[in-house]
């Protein structure tokens, strides 16, 4: 599994993915924007995963769980 985390400018959300992926073990590549082009939003200012070569912004710990099949 390949999971590319690009931090955003809210600084509460970014914590709390960059806290999710560190509790949970997740490995995973610190991405800056630059490495992704074609998206239809702004990055820098949402945090994002990329999982797989699917783009999840802004998740929150629901979607967290389900993207990782965390119970």
């Amino acid at each position: 599994m390949t999971v590319r985390f690009f931090p955003g400018k809210k600084q509460q959300k970014t914590s709390l993915i960059a806290g999710f992926l560190s509790e949970h073990h997740v490995s995973h590549i610190l991405a800056s924007g630059d490495e992704l082009t074609g998206t239809t939003f702004h990055l820098g200012e949402d945090p994002a995963l990329e999982v797989n070569g699917r783009l999840f912004v802004d998740p929150n710990v629901d979607a967290l769980k389900k993207i990782f099949h965390i119970h």
